[in-house]
């Protein structure tokens, strides 16, 4: 009797917990559960087209309940903002490193006023240290320039440049969060708020596909001088070569920018711009279960807007000009030409590039070259100041309202920038009588001594028009300057 009582007591438990594993085991699991969504958009099958989601590696973030799923779509004319294909555009997702494209704006925004100046050096702090990768691994109690840290946040996605960037423009990285969100709301976007400088996960970060489209609106508009940096795919820092993650580049005709993202909770999220045939467009992925997946439904997306684009006749996309106050340009950050001191600049139009123009996997100089090459008369801004040189080469036309051809960025030794201006010179019979060679003296980031080559003594148009034979040679990345003298 004893025994069977016993017996007994042992079966109840077992019992319950047999019972209680098969009810769990019909019952979906938190990562299943927060990647439904309802499809707003018939117009895109991403999601049907998905492969099974993966389980998510286990976070000590707190599941953010407004944020209900990790897919969105959004496809938009970047002219007129014309919605072309949505899909959850307006549901709370977490932007991941997409978040460094304001922390990037607000960057420029600083550079433009004189807040920041490209060869600043500010200081790495033991939080900026400890972050989590991707980093530049930029070292704890030393410096970090303020050229390096912005490539580093558009090549590699630098978390720790972007706690640098934000402890130096408001003093920690929370109050720099708080600006971040107030510009947001200037910009229009209405449901997103940002909590750190970078896209490392937190709770309340969020944002939408349509708020980030008005973000990349905004950075093409008011920094168009900036924006060609975003094509860049790579820059060295130190020893090493960091690599854009944008694959987009590199694999999609007429890509040019702009920032990917990934943390567990959002997946791998993309903001693209692309220009085909004078049509830009702007697209938002986010919740790829990879980058090819996200790249494929992006490219897919893209291809159906610039049919659509062509059926509907937009209109061609204008390049915004410049502002009047802007202190620098892209060309300015050439990689190992010294950071230039702000200048004063005159506004003027860029011209969009030539229709099915391709700008992806290009370099920077190349870039830079094509913008300036193709600007519209008279509205060339100057690029630079240089001191009346005794240098070897120089000559009296270095005035005020001359213009020169800059080839390279600057030159270890004066012989090298010699060679290169009678290279440029027997590729240009047109321009022999009347371009002159010129050789300064300027330093490089170490401040040791590094040598420009320009050829001086000619107007806008033949400065222009002699960079365009260069570039079409692939001898030299070339680009026409305003030459402006100054006393010492």
């Amino acid at each position: 009797m004893l025994m069977s009582r016993t017996a007994g007591v042992w079966l109840i438990p077992l019992a319950l917990t047999s019972a209680l594993i098969f009810v769990m085991a019909t019952l979906p699991s938190p990562a299943d559960a927060q990647t439904r969504k309802v499809v707003r958009s018939g117009t895109a099958k991403y999601i049907a087209k998905r492969a099974p989601r993966r389980r998510a590696v286990p976070s000590t973030v707190a599941v953010n309940p407004n944020v209900t799923g990790r897919d969105a779509m959004l496809l938009i004319d970047a002219q007129s903002g014309r919605e072309l294909e949505a899909q959850a555009a307006d549901e709370l997702r977490h932007p991941a490193s997409l978040t460094k494209i304001m922390t990037l704006y607000l960057t420029f925004a600083a550079l433009d006023s004189g807040q920041l100046r490209l060869s600043d050096r500010l200081p790495v702090s033991v939080r900026a240290g400890a972050v989590q990768p991707s980093k530049m691994s930029a070292p704890v109690g030393g410096t970090l320039m303020v050229r390096d840290a912005i490539m580093g946040l558009i090549t590699r996605s630098a978390n720790d440049a972007a706690v640098v960037l934000a402890e130096a423009l408001a003093g920690d990285e929370a109050s720099f969060a708080q600006l971040m969100t107030q510009k947001a709301r200037q910009l229009g976007m209405t449901s997103t708020v940002f909590r750190n400088a970078s896209g490392l996960p937190a709770t309340w970060q969020v944002t939408t596909a349509r708020d980030l489209a008005r973000l990349a609106q905004a950075m093409l508009r008011d920094f168009p001088h900036y924006y060609p940096l975003f094509s860049m795919t790579s820059w060295p820092y130190g020893r090493h070569v960091l690599r854009n993650h944008n694959r987009m580049l590199t694999s999609y005709a007429g890509a040019d920018g702009i920032k990917t993202g990934y943390i567990n909770a959002s997946g791998f999220n993309l903001v693209m711009s692309a220009m085909r045939n004078g049509w830009r467009l702007i697209g938002v992925v986010m919740g790829g279960n990879s980058v090819g997946e996200r790249d494929a439904t992006m490219a897919d997306m893209m291809d159906r807007g610039f049919e659509q684009a062509r059926a509907l006749d937009l209109a061609a996309w204008q390049q915004p000009a410049p502002p009047p106050g802007a202190h620098y340009t892209a060309m300015n950050f050439t990689p190992g030409a010294p950071p230039a001191e702000p200048q004063r600049q005159v506004a003027r139009n860029f011209s969009a590039p030539a229709p099915g123009g391709q700008t992806a996997g290009r370099t920077l100089p190349d870039l830079v070259a094509d913008v300036m090459a193709s600007s519209r008369p008279a509205s060339m801004p100057v690029l630079a100041t240089t001191r009346a040189s005794t240098a070897e080469g120089s000559h009296a036309s270095d005035a005020p309202g001359g213009w020169a051809m800059q080839l390279g960025g600057t030159f270890s030794t004066r012989s090298a920038a010699s060679s290169a201006l009678r290279t440029a010179l027997s590729r240009l019979p047109d321009l022999r009588n009347e371009a002159r060679p010129s050789v300064d003296t300027v330093k490089d980031q170490r401040g040791r001594p590094a040598y420009r080559a320009r050829l001086v003594n000619l107007d806008e148009a033949a400065a222009a028009r002699g960079c365009r034979s260069l570039k079409a040679a692939r001898l030299f990345y070339c680009t026409p300057v305003a030459i402006e003298a100054r006393a010492d």
